[in-house]
């Protein structure tokens, strides 16, 4: 059977989205239904087992980022990202027990600041009179 190609009005195609990272929580063994997906535009969070619940912030949003790890997850290299960002349903959104969290963040960050350039969103932190 054929593939309808149904296009919507204003539609833009996602289907070239670069994908630059993604991975699921480390959990110690035990398994994990979240996964998180950083692109080139947003970051993706797909979360449950039969009902499917998806969030997305798209990288221009980001205003900050912050990674706290204690003395265990530094010796095992993972962390939580907690992702600040003018989105109005997730303004602070964390990704818990990364791998390789150093990594994770500065990729993170560096793409958020590629969205800003690419979409020109500035903040306006200051108006001076």
């Amino acid at each position: 059977m054929k593939e309808a190609n149904i296009r919507f009005r204003g539609e833009v195609d996602m289907s070239n989205e670069n994908v630059l990272w993604e991975g699921k929580p480390f959990n110690y063994g035990i398994p994990s239904f979240t996964r998180y997906q950083i692109t080139e535009r947003r970051i993706i969070v797909e979360k449950g087992i039969f009902t499917k619940r998806r969030e997305e912030i798209q990288l221009y949003r980001v205003r900050d980022i912050t990674l706290k790890r204690n003395l265990l997850e530094r010796m095992l290299k993972f962390g939580d990202i907690t992702v600040f960002s003018t989105d109005t349903t997730s303004p602070s959104y964390t990704l818990r027990n990364i791998r390789d969290s150093i990594r994770v963040t500065d990729l993170l960050g560096q793409a958020a600041e590629t969205a800003r350039l690419k979409y020109r969103a500035h903040e306006l932190t200051e108006i001076q009179v």
